[in-house]
């Protein structure tokens, strides 16, 4: 049996882990005769490696993984006119810095084919497909853009081989830019759900550790990046104690969240729980934002839902999904700003005629098989892909010469194994992803790396980093 062709699959950094969940649910999809390889530029990249190693994501146990910094990483210069400049201009340097780890992946793995999830294509994506003319490249692109954003981005469709738009439950409401448009290869909608074994109701409540014979209220609220959800969800813990009292409530405490909640006695607190798709049979109702993947596996689970969508988040319409949802039947909505329209909404929420009633519109919604086509699409694109041009020595990566005459805006650090620079962190040049990302910056290594890469790697690190 021939072995299979790495894909290289990449995603934005996001406000979540919307991009970085379509990306593993199509690796979970995957065809045996390929071989996905994740590169993320989210902050949440070690909450999956941390399932994927106590065996909590046994459909990915194979999956390799490589960690990216963004454009915005926390490890950008801390004070003095490097600090400023960089803060105006997180671009600078990281561009060409994101082009060569880009080239320098696809070279290490033999990758035959590059799939992006993000909204938009950055100049270093764009620069290492020009440098990899034989490598197809795909931009995963979901609709229910906000009305009037992303021109800019939509001009950059043609460097793409192919684009997929995966589907919204709440389609018929998107009035984003990418409506209108025939460049996409459209599918159904992806949601994780759909590659995992699922638990039962007393498996997912076990696995979550909350009370079998309790009714059981989830609170999702997004991780607060750009808005205060703290309220809304405090607002909708005192309609249940007051309403419900006999109802248990979990708080989802992802590792990006901001919203600091979780310090109530009789809250359960679900940290880093992931993936919580496959233990949603444990809730009868759930309040959550509207990002693509909670709406999708929420309403895909049939839990009966107030949607609350977040009101300033980037290119996402998350009050058109909710809207579109609830035209369907399959979701209540309530806006964050509103304590009255909120405190209504769960109170409806907690009727069993009103759960019985959105259950029934969810069953009703098309399942969401959008990535087994997605893998489906990759497969054939990558036949007849050529191999790669090899790592060699990584002749080409990294900083040139002549740019040591221009402003130097790197990070200055301390490496591995030299003397240590006073007040510089240390760069970790490692296969090993720590848990939690800190002040220590990371130069994370796919695992199994060359010898060779692991050299490229340190040139690549350069554009950023200056020991």
């Amino acid at each position: 049996m021939p072995h299979p062709l790495p894909v290289l699959l990449v995603t934005s950094n996001g406000v979540g882990m919307g991009h970085l969940t379509r990306q593993l649910a199509v690796a979970a999809s995957a065809p045996a005769e390929l071989d996905p390889v994740l590169m993320s530029l989210s902050g949440a990249l070690p909450t999956v490696a941390s399932a994927v190693a106590r065996g909590a994501l046994p459909e990915l146990a194979d999956l390799r993984t490589e960690y990216c910094p963004s454009r915005r990483s926390g490890w950008l210069p801390r004070r003095g006119p490097a600090a400023a400049l960089r803060r105006r201009y997180p671009p600078y340097q990281w561009e060409p810095y994101f082009r060569d780890r880009l080239r320098a992946l696809v070279a290490e793995t033999g990758a035959r084919l590059v799939l992006f999830d993000g909204v938009v294509p950055y100049r270093g994506l764009r620069e290492a497909r020009e440098a990899l003319p034989g490598t197809p490249f795909v931009w995963m692109r979901r609709g229910m853009w906000r009305a009037g954003v992303g021109a800019d981005w939509l001009t950059h469709a043609t460097v793409f081989d192919h684009v997929l738009e995966p589907g919204d439950v709440a389609a018929a409401r998107d009035r984003g830019l990418t409506r209108e448009r025939d460049d996409a290869q459209r599918i159904a909608s992806i949601s994780i759900a759909s590659a995992l074994r699922l638990h039962d109701r007393a498996q997912a409540r076990e696995a979550l550790g909350l009370d079998p014979d309790r009714p059981a209220l989830l609170l999702t609220p997004g991780t607060g990046a750009l808005e205060d959800v703290a309220s809304p969800v405090r607002a909708a813990l005192a309609t249940v104690r007051r309403e419900q009292p006999d109802w248990q409530v979990a708080v989802t405490s992802p590792a990006l969240a901001r919203h600091g909640l979780g310090d109530e006695a009789d809250v359960v607190l679900l940290r880093d729980t992931y993936p919580l798709a496959r233990s949603l049979a444990a809730f009868d109702a759930a309040v959550s934002a509207a990002g693509y993947n909670s709406v999708h596996e929420l309403l895909g689970a049939r839990v009966p839902t107030l949607l609350v969508p977040g009101l300033a988040l980037g290119a996402d319409d998350q009050l058109g999904r909710a809207a579109g949802a609830a035209d369907l039947g399959a979701a209540l909505v309530a806006r964050p700003d509103d304590p009255t329209a909120l405190e209504g909404g769960v109170t409806r929420l907690l009727r069993a005629a009103t759960r019985e009633d959105l259950a029934a519109a969810c069953a009703a919604l098309p399942a969401p098989t959008g990535a087994a086509e997605a893998a489906q699409a990759l497969g054939a694109l990558t036949a007849g892909a050529p191999a790669p041009a090899g790592l060699g020595d990584g002749e080409g990566l990294g900083p040139p010469r002549w740019r040591s005459a221009l402003p130097d805006l790197r990070t200055p650090v301390s490496v591995d194994g030299a003397r240590q620079r006073r007040d510089a962190p240390t760069l970790h040049l490692t296969q090993d992803l720590p848990d939690r990302l800190g002040d220590e910056p990371v130069e994370h290594l796919v695992a199994g790396s060359s010898p060779q890469y692991r050299r490229a790697r340190a040139r690549v690190a350069r554009w950023v980093y200056r020991s």
